[in-house]
């Protein structure tokens, strides 16, 4: 995936990649933006090495800083009581926020920016144009599919692009534009504002499309797991240890793959959405941040999967440990799994 740099500096995988400043110089007064920054006042937030992160031992929000050698968590819940900060302050509501953020990204820095999601409800992290331009096009052929009453189920990329900009689609798509602004009694220029909704449906539902091509990248973990079992059938134990993280990986596989299909039955027709634009965009949006939350723990593995040569090496077998102890502290068989469903738009 050709995802963009961030300026996070927090040395999360692309994936995660996110809109975020370095610290504000002195010369700009913090009050000012601290509806868009983690600009506190306390001075132990200046301390060397300070950040916010979810802790490795039960994944609670914790406050990490060095004091001389040594690394220090304190949960963040903690940290009004300890130093002395006001709930209601706004350091005490910026430690709130950070807890919140943590849902987004994985590291946040006194004077990074507050991410979107909890500002205006976008992203905080970007996708390329090819995600666009697939969700666009399945709306696309959802239009022309309406239109003509058929059914056609396009699924490539290369496909939906010269369905696209085939001339007949592009004619048929003016047409249903015209129906459909009837339908829906607009006035104005019902067309222009038909083809506006379409083009920030497109935009929404560009993220899912970059989360799906993600999501679709978890079949190497599995395929790695696979090709492993055979390569060390010989070796009970590291057999077993295999066995043991195919059988932890699929229910989580599986739930991800069962919130894509749910997305898409509710997005799949398209008067639907338009009807009901503000809501479907809210459910979207909802829907984006479930698969965002649940796939950002697999950055701790996923790229080493994707790169690895999955030959009997010390390197396989490094992340094979790595995984096994990822999907058993994450995945565990007494992990009451529940699909994230978000009510339909009413």
């Amino acid at each position: 995936m050709a995802w963009h740099p961030g300026a996070g500096g927090d040395g999360a995988p692309s994936f995660i990649t996110r809109n975020c400043s370095a610290p504000m110089s002195t010369g700009i007064q913090p009050a000012a933006n601290r509806s868009t920054h983690f600009l506190f006042d306390h001075k132990v937030f200046t301390v060397d090495g300070c950040r916010f992160i979810l802790s490795k031992t039960n994944d609670e929000p914790v406050m990490c800083m060095k004091l001389g050698k040594l690394d220090v968590e304190i949960p963040i819940e903690k940290l009004s009581t300890e130093f002395g900060i006001q709930p209601k302050s706004f350091d005490g509501q910026l430690l709130t926020m950070a807890a919140k953020g943590l849902r987004y990204v994985r590291e946040i820095r006194p004077g990074d920016t507050i991410p979107n999601e909890l500002i205006d409800g976008t992203a905080s992290w970007r996708v390329d144009e090819r995600h666009y331009n697939v969700a666009k096009g399945r709306l696309t052929v959802q239009l022309v599919t309406w239109l003509t009453g058929g059914e056609t189920v396009v699924s490539s990329p290369e496909q939906l692009e010269q369905v696209v900009e085939d001339p007949n689609t592009k004619a048929r798509v003016h047409e249903a534009f015209r129906m459909i602004a009837n339908r829906l009694s607009l006035a104005g220029d019902p067309e222009e504002e038909i083809g506006l909704h379409i083009d920030m449906l497109a935009k929404e539902l560009s993220y899912i499309e970059a989360l799906r091509e993600r999501a679709l990248a978890l079949h190497k973990v599995r395929q790695g797991l696979e090709t492993a079992h055979r390569i060390y059938k010989a070796e009970r134990m590291v057999k077993e240890e295999i066995v043991r993280m195919q059988t932890l990986s699929l229910p989580p596989i599986a739930d991800l793959e069962s919130r894509f299909a749910q997305v898409d039955a509710q997005t799949g027709e398209i008067l639907a959405m338009l009807r009901k634009f503000d809501q479907n965009i809210s459910y979207i949006r909802e829907m984006r941040d479930d698969l965002h939350q649940s796939l950002l723990p697999w950055d701790e593995v996923l790229d080493g999967w994707l790169t690895v040569t999955v030959e009997k090496s010390p390197e396989l077998e490094a992340l094979m440990k790595r995984t096994y102890h990822f999907l058993a502290k994450r995945y565990s068989q007494a992990t009451q799994w529940r699909l994230a469903t978000r009510p339909a738009p009413k």
